[in-house]
């Protein structure tokens, strides 16, 4: 029964009987964890924990599987805030309370309740804002989990127009923010360079027009007081060498981009 219940835990705490049986639990052990109140039916072979992620229990009880915007930290990709609705993928018509993406899958589903990179990607280029889906797509290329060829490769046809222009967009090795920054910036006409080395200074996050720098303290990101001391440092040594620097964070980007935008353009004037 212990082994059932972790396996259930691996499988996302929902999962269809067919996987459990193909990662060795028993019909008996099955039978005895429902009659113990260990899991709970939800239909017909699709077995839960009781503490399961109501997402994935959703997911499989729809015969989907969670993509999209919705999947994103769970595939270990950036995203730039929580969906309204969870987004499956469903292969059928029938009714489902989430947002659906419909269509054959481009990769290989796994055994969980979660659709490949490649489709979650793809579905999101197709359905988020510009600036959300190409964070999202540009992650997956950073972290080596798909190229832009294999991208551009699975968006024929003048539909997928609009998200072939995002791909093309994918730059280098950047963050989350420095991706939205750079997407910010550049459309106001301003000459945007990512992750510069400035002498006496060290690599600083975006260098603008070049001569302004801007630094992004990103999602996770806690000063220590050694880090707060260096970062001190830095901006004074930037000021001393003629590279005034402005700092940002996740909410100014997200929720006060137009101040954000406003701020850089006068101090990049300013400088030049």
């Amino acid at each position: 029964m212990d082994n059932l219940v972790s396996s259930l835990h691996r499988l996302g705490g929902t999962a269809r009987t067919a996987d459990l049986v193909r990662a060795g639990c028993s019909a008996a052990a099955i039978a005895g964890a429902l009659a113990a109140g260990r899991i709970a039916r939800i239909r017909r072979g699709l077995l839960t924990l009781p503490e399961a992620d109501p997402a994935v229990r959703q997911a499989l009880a729809a015969s989907g599987l969670i993509t999209c915007a919705s999947a994103v930290r769970e595939l270990g990709l950036w995203g730039l805030k929580d969906p309204d609705r969870l987004h499956l993928w469903v292969p059928h018509g029938r009714p489902v309370d989430a947002e659906r993406h419909r269509g054959l899958l481009a990769g290989s589903p796994g055994p969980g309740p979660y659709a490949p990179v490649l489709d979650a990607v793809l579905h999101a280029l197709r359905c988020r804002p510009p600036l959300e889906a190409l964070v999202i797509a540009e992650s997956a290329v950073f972290r080596g989990r798909l190229g832009v060829p294999d991208l551009l490769a699975h968006l024929p046809g003048p539909r997928n127009g609009p998200a072939r222009a995002l791909v093309r967009r994918i730059g280098g090795p950047e963050s989350p923010l420095q991706v939205l920054a750079r997407e910010l910036f550049r459309p106001a006409g301003l000459r945007v360079q990512t992750q510069v080395h400035l002498d006496g200074i060290g690599r600083v996050d975006l260098l603008v027009q070049g001569r302004l720098v801007v630094e992004l303290d990103g999602f996770d990101f806690h000063w220590t007081r050694p880090e707060f001391r260096k970062d001190r440092r830095r901006s004074n040594a930037g000021v001393l060498s003629g590279f005034p620097t402005l700092r940002y964070i996740y909410e100014d980007l997200v929720f006060e981009a137009d101040r954000a935008v406003a701020e850089v353009l006068t101090v990049a004037r300013r400088v030049a």
